[in-house]
């Protein structure tokens, strides 16, 4: 689901979309092993906005995080709001109107369209990240808009996506 503000209706507009999940096998960098990675591929077509969203653990020794997440959007030249100017970070949440509970970390727009979030090395969000991605079945990821106006891609995991996240964990000995 995809929720936009709407400055002339209150409950904002909402719009149906669908994911597709899988895991697939990515190399992190030259001379790096494979890894497995989650992905969904993700569309709204009433807005012909689609976005990629991927989680692998970071292999990199130079960045601080324990797993990173990309996002990439693809979207027409006239989108109505402009495009997406920030992804503040991902939610995880236990259903789709329950309140979501941001998963620690940094995230950095790369490019217009593409953004990563480095979830966090410290003890205390490791352990917490790791049982919010494990355990809940939803998750959202906040837009702002060009224009400034906020959404929310609100995402289910699903069978496919709980499969998708068991495998990759289970790959990764987490």
């Amino acid at each position: 689901m995809l929720y936009e503000e709407d400055p002339a209706d209150p409950q904002g507009k909402r719009f149906v979309g669908s994911a597709i999940w899988r895991t697939e096998t990515v190399t992190p960098g030259p001379g790096q092993p494979p890894e497995l990675a989650i992905r969904a591929d993700v569309e709204v077509p009433e807005r012909k906005l689609a976005m990629t969203w991927s989680l692998r653990r970071n292999t990199d020794k130079n960045l601080p995080a324990t797993h990173t997440i990309e996002i990439m959007f693809k979207m027409p030249a006239d989108f109505p709001s402009g495009g997406i100017a920030n992804v503040p970070g991902i939610l995880m949440k236990a259903a789709e109107q329950t309140k979501g509970v941001p998963l620690a970390g940094a995230a950095v727009k790369v490019l217009n369209g593409y953004f990563m979030i480095a979830l966090s090395n410290a003890d205390p969000d490791k352990e917490r990240n790791l049982q919010l991605l494990k355990e809940r079945g939803w998750f959202d990821v906040p837009l702002v808009y060009v224009n400034n106006r906020r959404a929310i891609l609100a995402v289910e995991k699903g069978t496919p996506g709980e499969r998708a996240f068991a495998d990759a964990f289970k790959a990764w000995k987490q």
